[in-house]
């Protein structure tokens, strides 16, 4: 593991670099960005090390990317972090590190950092192979600046606890430590934005959901919080609402984007 550091826009701005033991040359990057509050490191260990078991077992570049005092510029009209009222270049920063890679790129996004993968898909969606949303509700039109833009179609694959306390799973105002961070569509609002037309094929097994169109699926978790799914930990229950371990993220990942 490395801290790298990168110009953007007259600003350093930094990031983890994981590499793996030994690279598969048809592996993609993978970008992974941290939701309001955290940073690369604080990610790393809420989720229990899922994305960097994927990255290891695939041969996959891995980068945790830092946003502006923990947060990011992510498109909404609403401003309440330091990194939206400062307008913050972080979709040319994200696009800049996977051009120092030079290679397809996965993008991973929690929270706030799924917020600003909505973003990227509008603005930059030729930098990604396949995008990856965790409890991030798209912002409802009156509160996104990219409302009517279409998203690119790529492989989608979303994650959201139907118990989120942050991010209601059925909408609306979100809230963190008793501050709103906006309003957002619901899960399967936010599905269906990306998804082709017609009926989802609908799994269900244990407390897990899956809704399959396709190129997109959405997993819901019954009950579980807003946490990034993994087999290891549980953090901050008090505020983010219980975790699950039936599923794990990495592992849903390589499934679905067959890597």
């Amino acid at each position: 593991m490395s801290r790298e550091t990168i110009e953007v826009d007259g600003r350093r701005r930094t990031y983890l670099h994981i590499a793996p033991h030994r690279t598969a040359p048809t592996a993609p990057l993978i970008v992974a960005l941290h939701g309001t509050t955290q940073n690369a490191k604080a990610m790393r260990k809420f989720s229990g090390g899922t994305i960097d078991d994927l990255a290891e077992k695939i041969g996959a570049d891995l980068v945790y990317l830092n946003g502006y005092r923990r947060a990011w510029n992510d498109a909404r009209r609403i401003k309440t972090s330091a990194a939206q009222k400062r307008d913050m270049d972080d979709v040319r920063f994200v696009r800049d590190v996977v051009e120092r890679f030079a290679k397809p790129a996965v993008v991973v996004g929690y929270s706030n950092g799924g917020q600003l993968v909505h973003r990227l898909l509008r603005e930059v969606p030729e930098t990604f192979v396949g995008a990856v949303v965790i409890a991030a509700g798209l912002p409802v039109d009156e509160d996104f600046t990219l409302a009517g833009v279409a998203p690119a179609r790529i492989p989608m694959l979303l994650f959201h606890g139907t118990g989120d306390p942050v991010v209601p799973y059925e909408g609306g105002v979100t809230k963190l430590l008793g501050r709103t961070r906006g309003t957002v569509r619901s899960a399967l609002d936010t599905a269906l934005s990306y998804a082709p037309a017609g009926e989802p094929a609908v799994v269900r097994s244990g407390d897990v959901e899956r809704r399959d169109w396709d190129g997109v699926r959405l997993i819901s978790q019954i009950g579980a919080g807003h946490v990034i799914p993994n087999l290891k930990t549980s953090p901050s229950p008090r505020f983010v609402g219980p975790s699950h371990h039936d599923i794990d993220t990495g592992e849903e990942i390589r499934e679905f984007l067959h890597l």
